[in-house]
């Protein structure tokens, strides 16, 4: 999904077949004769709910709704003007993060900056209870809307900073900004201070044996985790290092910085890398590379 905004283009300049019309509307991002919906619910409701605009005899959605295995993620569309509240299509760091999780149920889960939601509508199973906090309110609203689309009751949103307290979480989650990108256009932003905010944040927000999973750039992870803090890199030698870190505070103290290379066959990280880093199967990377 992550690269399919490269192929959109052309795919909303073809005439869809009928059983195709409502993934043309949402996910291509095309302009139909509301003749071409008439097999959907009434289309006065998804207008109402702001997931269609009709104009005349024609509709198009103002926002995305895109498969996700089997939920429906809510997303600005791909070509959604750049905006402070832009809640972005998903990227491959969605997908690090969301498979990173080691499975197994929880009793409750804390998404931190959840934007819109694709970890726990990707992974639903992993807890009784999901909570995202957001502080854009479109973020939220379009969290909520996924959630309701997919039937995940169980997943819930709210505007909340990260500083703020919350419930004692088994797991605490973050795909976290990214800081001093070049491109203007970059969908997440941080503001000052939000890593020297995040990583205690969730540190506090964890419940007793939890474990923290935080997508970052190699630079955005402290040196002086406490307890147990694997670091694995995705990206090459060379590159600025995007990675994923599993961060236990009540194991016993290591900290280990290493290196996978992406494979078409394992092309996102996922638990096995972690205890990979911890059998010493991954090369060393040098935490400031």
């Amino acid at each position: 999904m992550s690269a399919l905004p490269w192929r959109l283009r052309a795919l909303a300049l073809r005439p869809p077949v009928p059983a195709a019309a409502a993934l043309a509307v949402f996910v291509a991002g095309a302009e139909l004769p509301a003749e071409a919906l008439r097999t959907m619910k009434p289309l006065d409701e998804l207008v109402a709910v702001g997931l269609l605009e009709r104009t005349g005899d024609r509709v198009r959605a103002p926002l995305a709704i895109v498969p996700l295995g089997a939920a429906l993620l809510v997303c600005d569309r791909h070509d959604a003007a750049d905006d402070e509240q832009l809640v972005c299509w998903p990227d491959d760091s969605s997908y690090h993060l969301a498979t990173a999780i080691e499975p197994g149920r929880r009793a409750r889960w804390l998404d931190l900056a959840c934007g819109s939601a694709f970890a726990p509508l990707a992974r639903p199973e992993l807890a009784d209870e999901i909570r995202g906090i957001d502080l854009n309110p479109r973020a939220v609203r379009v969290a909520r809307l996924g959630a309701g689309l997919s039937g995940c009751r169980h997943v819930t949103a709210e505007e909340a900073d990260i500083g703020a307290a919350h419930a004692p979480a088994a797991l605490v989650t973050c795909n976290a900004p990214i800081p001093n990108d070049p491109d203007a256009a970059i969908w997440r932003r941080a503001g000052p201070g939000f890593f020297a905010r995040m990583w205690p944040s969730a540190r506090a927000a964890l419940a007793p044996g939890g474990e923290i999973v935080v997508h970052s750039t190699l630079e955005a992870v402290p040196a002086d985790l406490d307890g147990e803090a694997i670091t694995v890199v995705y990206t090459p030698p060379g590159e600025r290092g995007y990675a994923v870190t599993w961060w236990r505070p009540g194991a016993a103290g290591r900290r280990i910085v290493c290196q996978r290379a992406l494979t078409p066959a394992r092309p996102h990280l996922d638990p096995r890398d972690r205890d990979d880093a911890l059998a010493g199967r991954l090369a060393p990377r040098d935490s400031a590379a």
